[in-house]
């Protein structure tokens, strides 16, 4: 190939100025275009093929794009933007290899934006490794300390750490402090509320989540629908899901809500606005700081109460949000006042409502018949196994020796993540031919016919399960759980309590691992269990839809009449 020459090189800035703008202008079939052009002529110019992955990557051809981002960096070695690129490719299936591009990116450029080292530590959370994620989030969020975003992912991946209740406190305090204060470090004006403060009106009870969908909803919202008295209580949604992940289920709750709002689009002054606008009395946020979330617009206080329940194992740390709803087994009386910014309300426990999955299939007899040992299990996420939860579990199955332990979490699809669990469980001792490790399942059947591989479930701790023990349950397997200090270490207390078997509930690790050998030891009790577990979930606490509603009806009345009262007395905004 010939030397370029000045015009030519004149030409070629032209060209890339061009495919730069269609890139940036979305135009890709036209910057994919320019940047073969501009191949064509210089074929040795990393930046060119980088480039060009990064169109075919947004085009959806990923495999023509891994191949552009090869040609990258086998002219260029050091070149950082190449393994951007093939770790986001990776992300979703092939998580270890998106750590090992993402994290090759960082070495070769340590002045790495925000996004990167935020989604590495997502990668990592998602792999069981939660320190390490929690770092990264450290670093991200020093990076943009003005994006409540990744302020909110770094305080529910503390959740999973070791941590005492004191210590998250201050750090959701912290949030409040960035993002409950304006710019100049004051609070948002205190305007007064025009709802009227009558004690026994009929209440506009206003819902902000991101779950109106089959995945949370399905379990735990259907009773605020169908089981609310209507004649004292009006029901608006505030969906801040997007449309494209609207299911049936969205569909019916919002036929069934007396008012719907899509909310994803608007600003926190105009949601704030829109909440104002249809008077709501209690607004309840059932996000907290998991997954999207609204927390920065509730610092404008738009309803005259506002809640938080459900979605989130802590509070918000906010001082605008007066209440959490809670029971006295996940939060006893005295020590767990001191975990949150807001009043503890406890419900006659549990604190939440489950509706069983019409999809589950019957439960079989107990598995350890046809295999000839116990199985233990867990649905969780594995960023809750943390390593005390493997030292626990590994403790566990030291004293039931014959015993198989079966996880299953979407990242175990991953060959990388699962051969980093074997390793966890084999540094604690566990041989890992022990370990059954079952990845995505896509039907919700499916899914739940595979806690018909398991004989009795594990807790771990101290960020229990929620949706995963409840499907346990009505799947016949009992739950083994220790009680901590804190709320996210003491749902599966609250959860065994509530359908009768307190007695599997530990108080220390001893006791746990103990309760579990125990149990494995006497196949009787496990199958009378077992083959009565669905009944006794369905009879219990847990699935009284009528009596938990007019347990949450009559303490959203308490806290309205306490508005009231302050409305009387001038103490309210």
């Amino acid at each position: 190939m010939a030397p370029l020459t000045q015009d030519d090189r004149k030409d070629q800035d032209a060209l890339k100025r061009r495919a730069l703008d269609a890139l940036g202008a979305g135009r890709l079939q036209e910057a994919e275009s320019l940047y073969r052009e501009l191949l064509a002529q210089d074929g040795m110019a990393a930046d060119l093929w980088n480039n060009l992955g990064v169109v075919l990557a947004e085009r959806k051809r990923p495999a023509e794009a891994a191949a552009a981002l090869r040609n990258a960096l086998i002219l260029r070695p050091d070149y950082d933007k190449p393994w951007v690129g093939l770790g986001s490719d990776a992300f979703g299936d092939r998580l270890e290899e998106a750590v090992r591009c993402w994290t090759r990116a960082i070495q070769l450029e340590p002045r790495q934006g925000s996004g990167l080292w935020f989604n590495l530590g997502v990668v990592r959370q998602m792999r069981g490794e939660a320190a390490e994620a929690a770092a990264l989030f450290d670093r991200a969020e020093s990076l943009t300390p003005d994006d409540p975003r990744i302020a909110s992912q770094r305080l529910l991946c503390l959740n999973y750490l070791d941590l005492p209740g004191e210590r998250l406190l201050a750090e959701h305090r912290r949030f409040d402090q960035r993002f409950g204060d304006k710019a100049d470090g004051s609070r948002p004006p205190a305007v007064p509320h025009a709802n009227r403060p009558d004690p026994e009106k009929r209440l506009r009870i206003g819902y902000l989540s991101v779950e109106f969908r089959e995945h949370l909803g399905a379990y735990f919202l259907t009773p605020l629908f169908e089981a609310a008295d209507r004649g004292r209580f009006e029901i608006v949604c505030y969906s801040i899901l997007p449309e494209v992940h609207a299911d049936a289920y969205t569909a019916r709750f919002k036929a069934q809500a007396d008012g719907w709002r899509t909310i994803g689009h608007l600003d926190d002054e105009a949601l704030a606005a829109q909440i104002r606008a249809d008077g709501i009395d209690i607004l309840v946020d059932l996000a907290g700081h998991s997954g999207l979330n609204r927390l920065p617009m509730l610092a404008r206080r738009p309803a005259p109460v506002q809640v938080t329940w459900l979605g989130y194992p802590n509070g918000t740390g906010m001082e605008a949000v007066g209440y959490r709803i809670v029971d006295p087994v996940s939060d006893p009386i005295g020590p767990t006042d001191l975990h949150a910014v807001e009043a503890l309300v406890r419900l006659p426990a549990p604190f939440l409502c489950f509706r069983p999955p019409a999809s589950a299939p019957p439960v079989v007899p107990l598995p350890a018949g046809a295999t000839g040992a116990v199985t233990f299990g867990s649905f969780n996420k594995l960023s809750k196994i943390t390593d005390g939860t493997v030292a626990l579990w590994a403790e566990v199955l030291r004293r039931v020796p014959d015993a198989r332990l079966l996880l299953k979490d979407r990242p175990l699809s991953d060959p990388g993540t699962a051969d980093m669990t074997r390793s966890r469980f084999a540094a604690a001792g566990v041989d890992p031919a022990r370990l059954d490790l079952v990845g995505f399942i896509k039907d919700a059947a499916g899914h739940l016919a595979a806690y018909n591989r398991i004989d009795i479930a594990l807790d771990p701790h101290p960020y229990n399960g929620t949706i995963t023990t409840c499907d346990t349950l009505w799947m016949g397997a009992p739950l083994v759980t220790l009680a901590g200090s804190r709320h996210a270490a003491r749902v599966g207390a609250s959860l065994m309590t509530a359908v009768g078997l307190p007695e599997l509930v530990a108080a220390t690790p001893d006791r746990y691992a103990a309760i579990a050998a125990d149990l494995a030891g006497d196949l009787t009790r496990l199958m009378r269990l077992r083959m009565g577990l669905r009944e006794r979930v369905r009879r219990s606490a847990l699935c009284d839809e009528t009596r938990f509603m007019r347990n949450l009806e009559t303490a959203y009345r308490l806290m309205w009449r306490r508005w009231c009262d302050d409305a009387a007395t001038g103490r309210s905004a």
